[in-house]
């Protein structure tokens, strides 16, 4: 009798073992929370996926690819400062996430007009494209090198450095066009504009 009363009180022991959390799933982690952070921010519900993110970095506060989400989503939703605080908090914690510094780019490049930030689009989709010349973005496949290329031709036009924007364009096989014609910086705007129909940026 004490057996089957030692036996009853094991199998006890392991089911509330068993039943644990919600229902039996697995504790949250800063990587499950990222994770389905990353699933919304596919889904395009970027302020849900914040929620995830920031519970993430509630978890580990240095979780690098919490605050690259961060920083994507809240570029979604246009909120350029918070984007970029949690960009450089990305890069801070992983400078190798090159994702990190993609999503610097555009971002940048948006914030305002002054040559400051044209110069930091520059500087962060160069860096993103040294570490990975064919970059795409895992979470999104429409943002890949082209946008970053196009990012830097943008912001080099932005700064009058009409040759640099030039070479960019070319890399992209834009048209070909002549630095020494009169309308040269027009064309060349013109030309990226039509890409930026073909890429986004």
């Amino acid at each position: 009798m004490r057996r089957l009363i030692s036996m009853a009180c094991l199998c006890s022991f392991v089911l509330v073992l068993g039943c644990g959390g919600d229902g039996g799933g697995p504790t949250d982690t800063a990587v499950s929370l990222t994770a389905a952070g990353w699933t919304l921010f596919e889904q395009g519900e970027y302020e849900l996926a914040i929620d995830k993110f920031e519970r993430a970095l509630g978890l580990d506060a240095d979780y690098a690819d919490a605050f690259n989400g961060l920083g994507w989503s809240h570029a979604k939703l246009d909120s350029l400062a918070n984007s970029l605080e949690n960009f450089g908090m990305c890069v801070t914690n992983d400078p190798d996430l090159t994702e990190g510094y993609a999503g610097c780019a555009p971002v940048y490049r948006d914030y305002n007009t002054e040559p400051a930030h044209f110069d930091s689009a520059v500087v962060s989709a160069s860096t993103a494209l040294t570490q990975e010349s064919n970059f795409e973005f895992s979470h999104d496949e429409d943002f890949d090198w082209r946008d970053l290329r196009l990012i830097m031709a943008q912001s080099y036009y932005g700064l009058g450095e009409f040759l640099l924007a030039k070479a960019q364009v070319d890399a992209l096989d834009g048209i070909s066009l002549d630095p020494e014609s009169d309308t040269f910086a027009e064309d060349l705007a013109a030309e990226i504009e039509r890409l930026e129909g073909l890429y986004g940026g």
